[in-house]
């Protein structure tokens, strides 16, 4: 764990401390189903892999989809939450999936993982929090040559309509669970702003050709409401 916790450490905290019951549940109902197009976009251009980074991956969502789709991979999860992580342990045990699995509770900033190791390196939601400049870094060490980078989060539209859509949505999403499932607010009090603050689709791109990452593209979605930052490690 982090000594000194970083803002973006801190929010995943106060947003997502003691839901981990209920992650794949709100996942699935806050983006309208929508989480598993984003991550079936990650699979769907996944190139063979076998040794498989996921950054702050939960309960496991997309950890277990890769491991579905590409029998001959291996997954190494890492998340700051110890009770998502809990529960990915467990369903990697129920499934019997022990071998082509390793769990690091860590914030990303300070995990200790093989350089050079992993041809393939995923995330969803990580870019908006994480301490940017650090993780750039710690990609190109960790990620293979000729490795691919497929980091996935929420963005906010640049069209005015879309934006006044998306932010009625949000606050008819907080009026619902605030009857239905109180113990849901903290997860999205304050999170529309968080996003419309973060720069992650502008400055994550830069910093990744600095460390020698090639083809870097920005690929928005869903009229500009999430994005893919990708790109490869010269061979």
């Amino acid at each position: 764990m982090t000594k000194a916790k970083t803002e973006g450490q801190e929010t995943v905290l106060r947003f997502l401390g003691g839901t981990a019951d209920d992650y794949d549940l709100i996942v699935a109902e806050s983006t309208g189903g929508l989480d598993s197009h984003w991550k079936r976009w990650i699979l769907d251009r996944m190139e063979n892999p076998r040794e498989v980074l996921d950054l702050a991956s939960g309960t496991g969502i997309l950890s277990f989809a890769v491991l579905d789709r590409f029998p001959e991979s291996r997954v190494t999860g890492v998340d700051l939450q110890e009770a998502y992580q809990a529960v990915a342990v467990g369903r990697s045990e129920q499934r019997g999936l022990t071998e082509r699995t390793e769990w690091h509770r860590s914030a990303v900033e300070d995990v200790e993982l093989p350089d050079g190791r992993y041809d393939h390196i995923i995330t969803c939601y990580l870019p908006k929090y994480a301490d940017r400049i650090v993780l750039a870094e710690r990609l190109a060490r960790w990620c293979a040559p000729g490795g691919q980078l497929f980091l996935h989060d929420f963005a906010h539209p640049s069209d005015p309509k879309v934006e006044r859509v998306l932010h009625e949505r949000y606050v008819r999403w907080l009026e619902k669970m605030e009857r239905e499932r109180p113990y849901w607010v903290p997860c999205f009090e304050g999170l529309y702003e968080f996003v419309r603050q973060s720069p992650w689709t502008e400055d994550l791109p830069p910093l990744l050709e600095k460390h020698g990452f090639e083809n870097v593209e920005v690929t928005h979605v869903h009229k500009g409401c999430a994005a893919f930052v990708t790109g490869r490690k010269p061979a």
